[in-house]
């Protein structure tokens, strides 16, 4: 086989590899990503989460087939929650991104995501005790927000808690000597004893001289 014809049958090999490899094949799958700073404690599902600023992330279950946000706290670092969305769809498509959320007397409860230049968006649903309270809700409130795209697929599992921490072991019980026994009285009754001695000395000695005479 001459050198053109195997370098021709390369080309063309490679020509066939360089096809197949679609962008659907080599790009990994995009998820939407939105920075929002929300200046109210909020809820989600059965959540409170306090003012600050979150990533709000996209995934699916591909087994269900299902949307889900994921929230994230201290610019992404911290798993917070995860809301199963509703399909919505805006017929007017969205000049901006922004976050809503419901508003009952002086709580706020997280309700969708709207995308920039996208005709649908992100619903959680609401609680149903918050149902009930239909009398005081109030008009929503529209947060702007930041809109972008990841590759990286999101991570749902929280940071795991610190160790616990030990503490020292108490020190054994100081063992205290007993009290010496108080010291005896000083009495008198060694002198009475001594001079009870002596006159009784003195009286054997005064008898035997009479027994000598």
């Amino acid at each position: 086989m001459k050198i053109g014809t195997i370098t021709t049958a390369a080309g063309i090999l490679a020509l066939g590899l360089a096809s197949w490899v679609t962008p659907g094949h080599a790009q990994s799958p995009m998820f939407d990503r939105v920075d929002a700073n929300i200046p109210y404690s909020f809820t989600v599902g059965d959540k409170t989460l306090p003012p600050g600023k979150y990533v709000i992330q996209q995934t699916r279950d591909y087994g269900s087939n299902q949307r889900a946000l994921i929230f994230y706290a201290d610019n992404g670092e911290k798993y917070e929650t995860t809301c199963v969305t509703i399909p919505t769809q805006d017929v007017n498509t969205p000049d901006r991104t922004s976050v809503i959320l419901h508003h009952y007397g002086a709580d706020y409860y997280f309700d969708k995501v709207w995308i920039q230049g996208k005709d649908y968006g992100y619903e959680c649903p609401l609680p149903s005790a918050v149902k009930a309270r239909e009398k005081e809700r109030m008009e929503p409130v529209t947060i702007a927000a930041t809109y972008s795209t990841t590759t990286e697929a999101p991570q749902t599992t929280p940071a795991p808690p610190p160790p616990p921490q030990t503490e020292a072991p108490a020190p054994p019980p100081q063992t205290v000597a007993p009290a010496p026994p108080p010291p005896m009285p000083k009495t008198n009754a060694g002198w009475l004893m001594m001079l009870l001695g002596g006159g009784a000395l003195s009286g054997i000695g005064v008898s035997l001289r009479r027994f000598k005479r």
